[in-house]
């Protein structure tokens, strides 16, 4: 395939997922192999859970890029708060390098424009071991923000009975927590994955809601402290499986940082926090999302 070759962009659909879930597989654990950095989607059956995940949501949309009929990438972005997520962006292995990531690129710049206007507010997570795609998205208008580690927990030796499972009724407080700490509310993107069936906890103290967080990378979290947040971290990887319970911890935040070290979390690799738009760094105690 050369770089002048049609491209055709098509919706996304959930017909298109089996073959989504392939690719991711392929384009995510080609460059994790070939760098040797921790594994994301090791098997076809974790990128049949992502691209799954993001496939059937309504507060997202996709695209699928296709040449000759035949699939060869696609892209997300998610609409479900203020600000805009990207991915995941995964291009088939033997034709990366010929443009299909940028026109991906360019479809999600142009959606969320479309649809919130020329100060859409953007951002993602790009692997710092992938330095094709940060000059990609970069030469596309995105501004590095912030390095962050994508850390392992350790889990809890004993239950913390401070800390209980989320439910809707924290939906408020979640809101509250978000708004303060993360700098816009997550509270529609909350109430999504938990109506997924996401592993959620949340960490009450003097009889209310100080914390809460939501598994996977494509959770999140917020708290008042950092011991509410690293608590968190640490109960729910007692009780999810490991792969489900990794966080991001922006290492802006150094104490928050060298507090989770301290407490034996393991830093699997680096993150490149990068933004269209307006971006401010989270003004408080907060686990980001690998989209935003």
């Amino acid at each position: 395939m050369s770089a002048n070759e049609h491209i055709e962009l098509i919706p996304a659909k959930p017909e298109h997922a089996e073959e989504l879930s392939r690719i991711c597989h392929r384009a995510f654990d080609t460059l994790h192999e070939r760098h040797r950095v921790h594994r994301d989607v090791p098997d076809e059956g974790v990128g049949r859970l992502i691209i799954g995940g993001v496939l059937h949501r309504p507060d997202y949309v996709g695209v699928v890029a296709a040449r000759g009929g035949r699939i060869i990438g696609s892209n997300f972005l998610q609409l479900a708060d203020a600000v805009c997520g990207v991915g995941p962006i995964t291009v088939e292995p033997g034709v990366q390098a010929r443009g299909v990531g940028r026109r991906l690129m360019q479809w999600v710049i142009d959606e969320a424009r479309r649809r919130r206007g020329d100060g859409a507010r953007v951002r993602l997570f790009q692997e710092a071991v992938n330095t094709a795609s940060l000059s990609l998205y970069t030469s596309l208008g995105f501004r590095w923000r912030e390095t962050a580690a994508l850390m392992q927990p350790p889990p809890a030796v004993h239950d913390d009975p401070s800390v209980r499972p989320m439910t809707t009724d924290d939906l408020p407080e979640a809101e509250r927590l978000s708004e303060r700490h993360s700098g816009s509310s997550r509270v529609n993107d909350t109430a999504r994955l938990l109506s997924m069936g996401l592993p959620a906890f949340v960490r009450e103290r003097a009889g209310r809601v100080a914390g809460y967080q939501v598994a996977t990378l494509f959770g999140h979290a917020s708290a008042e402290t950092d011991d509410d947040l690293l608590t968190l971290a640490s109960q729910t990887a007692r009780r999810v499986p490991p792969p489900m319970a990794v966080v991001i911890v922006p290492m802006s935040r150094a104490p928050l940082f060298g507090a989770a070290l301290a407490s034996g979390f393991r830093v699997l690799k680096v993150l490149n926090g990068m933004s269209l738009g307006p971006c401010a760094p989270s003004p408080g105690p907060t686990f980001p999302s690998i989209q935003c």
